[in-house]
C-alpha cells in the first residue's frame, strides 16, 4: 500500500513538473516581449586573448578612477594596430544618422530616446556601453563587432562597471509622474523616474543576468564598487551599499535629496555625491551609510549639485554646480568647487562666465591630472585649466558649443568632445587648441576612453565610435613633455 502511495505521489509530481515545464516553453514561445526584446549574443566575436590582455583588466568606477582621467598607455610590445589606434562605429538600436537633425529637432528627445550619453568602459578587449534605447551593448574593442547586448526596461545612463568577471549597469528615467511633479512643484518630497529602476549584475562575456536588485527611483548615475561592494544614488533621495556578489542590500542612507546624474567618488572612508531638492553635495561613511558632511550654495539652478560627477585627487575633492546671477541676458554661471574631503570646508571656489541657460544637463564632469583640474562650461562653452590646491585659473580656451563631458589626457594633449559634434585637442600645458575633429551628432556627458593609439567614445545620436588619436590632431599633434605633479 505505501509503495503504491507512494509511485502515485512521484507520478503526481512528474506530471506537475511537466505541465509546468510545457507552460514554461508555451510561455516562451508566445511571449512577444522575449521575441522584441532577446539578450543576444555572438560568442564568435569575443576578442582575441593574445590582445585582450592590453587593456585595462577592471573598471570600478565612472570614467575608471576617482580623477577621472581613463587613459591608458600599452607596451611597446603590444600590436601596432593597438599602439597605432584602430577605427569603427557601432549603431545602436534606433541611432540617427551623424549628419542628421536631432530627432523632432530636438536634442533633449534624440538624448533620451536613442543616445549613449554617458560613455564606454574598456576592460579585457571588450567594450562596453549603455543606452537610452534600454540595452547595454559589449563589442570586440578591436573590430567593433557586437558579443552581446543586454536589455534593462529602461534608459542606461551608467558607465558599465566590470569587475571579476561581471558587468554592473544601472537603469532609470529622468522624468517625473505627475504626482512627483506637483510635489517637486509645491515644495515637498518628490521620488524622480518612473518604470523600472535597477541595478544589473551581468556575466561580463556573455551578458547573461546573474541579479537584479529594484529602486522606488531612477539610478542613471553610475555606481562606485569596492572591496565587493557597490554604492549608488538614486532618485528616491537613498544612497544604496549593495552586495555585489548576491545583490543583496547592506544599508540605505536617507539623504532626502534625489540624485540625478553625480555618481558617487570614494575615498578610504566616505563617499561623495550631489543630491538635488534640497541641493547638497554630500558625504557619507562608507560603512554605516550616515552622512557625515554635507555643503550647499545660494541660489543654485534646478538640479543643483545633482547633476555633475565629483572627481577627486590628494585629500580634494571638486565637484560643479550652476548658480543664478541676476543678470537678465546672462541668468546662470558655473561655479567650481575644491572642498576638504574631511570636513567639507571650501578650499576655493571659481565662478565661471556667465550665459544662457543649458537645456538639460547643466555641469560637466572635473577631470584631474597632474595636479591640474581641467573643466568645461556647459554655460559659456570655455574650456579651463586650474591648479588643484588653490584654484588658480592656468587658462582658458573657448570652444563655443555647450561642454558637458570630461576629458582624457594622453602624451600632454587633452581630448574633449562637446555639443557640436566636435572633439577638441588641446594642449595641456597652455591650453592652445592644436584641432577641432568633427565628428558629426553631438556629444553630452560622455568621458572619453584612450587605451593605446585608440580613443573611444559615445554620443547622443547614438553612437560607440573608435578612432586613432593620431586623426583628432591631425597635422598639429605636438611634441610630448612629461607634466610634473604641481
Amino acid at each position: 500500500m505505501l509503495k503504491k502511495i507512494s509511485f502515485m505521489l512521484v507520478a503526481l509530481v512528474m506530471y506537475r513538473i511537466i505541465l509546468v515545464g510545457q507552460a514554461q516553453a508555451q510561455e516562451t514561445v508566445i511571449n512577444p516581449v522575449n521575441k522584441e526584446f532577446p539578450n543576444q549574443f555572438f560568442s564568435e566575436n569575443l576578442p582575441n586573448r593574445a590582445l585582450s590582455k592590453y587593456f585595462p583588466q577592471s573598471w570600478t568606477t565612472y570614467a575608471f578612477n576617482p580623477g577621472r582621467n581613463a587613459t591608458f598607455t600599452v607596451s611597446k610590445t603590444a600590436p601596432a594596430a593597438l599602439r597605432d589606434g584602430v577605427g569603427w562605429k557601432f549603431a545602436g538600436a534606433g541611432a540617427i544618422a551623424l549628419e542628421s537633425s536631432p530627432l523632432n529637432n530636438s536634442i533633449i528627445t534624440t538624448a533620451y530616446g536613442v543616445g549613449m550619453p554617458v560613455g564606454p568602459s574598456v576592460v579585457d578587449g571588450i567594450a562596453y556601453v549603455g543606452s537610452d534605447n534600454g540595452y547595454t551593448y559589449a563589442l570586440n574593442a578591436v573590430t567593433g563587432k557586437l558579443i552581446w547586448a543586454h536589455y534593462g526596461w529602461n534608459m542606461n545612463m551608467s558607465n558599465p562597471l566590470v569587475v571579476h568577471g561581471r558587468v554592473y549597469v544601472s537603469t532609470g528615467s529622468a522624468y517625473f509622474n505627475y504626482a512627483n511633479t506637483m510635489l517637486y512643484v509645491n515644495g515637498k518630497r518628490p521620488t524622480r523616474g518612473p518604470g523600472l529602476n535597477s541595478l544589473f549584475a551581468l556575466d561580463a562575456r556573455t551578458g547573461r543576468e546573474i541579479w537584479s536588485y529594484h529602486f522606488p527611483g531612477e539610478a542613471m548615475p553610475t555606481a562606485a564598487y569596492e572591496d565587493g561592494f557597490l554604492y549608488i544614488g538614486t532618485g528616491d533621495g537613498h544612497v544604496y551599499k549593495i552586495n555585489a556578489s548576491d545583490g543583496k542590500l547592506v544599508w540605505k542612507s536617507d539623504i532626502v535629496s534625489f540624485v540625478s546624474m553625480s555618481s558617487p567618488v570614494l575615498d578610504k572612508r566616505y563617499l561623495f555625491v550631489g543630491g538635488t531638492h534640497p541641493n547638497f553635495f554630500y558625504a557619507l561613511d562608507k560603512e554605516s551609510g550616515k552622512v557625515a558632511w554635507k555643503v550647499t550654495l545660494p541660489k543654485l539652478v534646478a538640479t543643483g549639485m545633482g547633476d555633475c560627477t565629483p572627481a577627486y585627487a590628494d585629500g580634494i575633492v571638486v565637484q560643479e554646480a550652476t548658480v543664478m546671477t541676476g543678470i537678465r541676458e546672462k541668468p546662470v554661471a558655473n561655479v567650481l568647487l575644491g572642498l576638504d574631503v574631511t570636513n567639507g570646508n571650501v578650499i576655493w571656489k571659481k565662478r565661471l562666465g556667465s550665459g544662457p541657460v543649458p537645456p538639460a544637463m547643466k555641469t560637466a564632469t572635473p577631470m584631474i591630472a597632474f595636479g591640474k583640474v581641467f573643466e568645461g562650461s556647459p554655460v559659456t562653452g570655455d574650456y579651463y585649466a586650474f591648479d588643484l590646491r588653490n584654484g588658480r585659473e592656468l587658462w582658458k580656451t573657448h570652444l563655443g558649443a555647450q561642454i558637458r563631458a570630461g576629458a582624457a589626457l594622453a602624451d600632454g594633449n587633452l581630448y574633449v568632445p562637446y555639443k557640436s559634434g566636435d572633439i577638441a585637442g588641446i594642449q595641456a600645458s597652455d591650453g592652445k587648441l592644436l584641432n577641432n575633429k568633427h565628428i558629426g551628432g553631438a556629444f553630452g556627458p560622455s568621458s572619453p576612453v584612450i587605451v593605446g593609439g585608440t580613443l573611444y567614445v559615445s554620443n547622443i545620436y547614438g553612437w560607440l565610435m573608435a578612432m586613432p588619436i593620431s586623426k583628432i590632431l591631425g597635422t598639429n599633434k605636438m611634441a610630448y613633455v612629461a607634466p610634473t605633479n604641481r
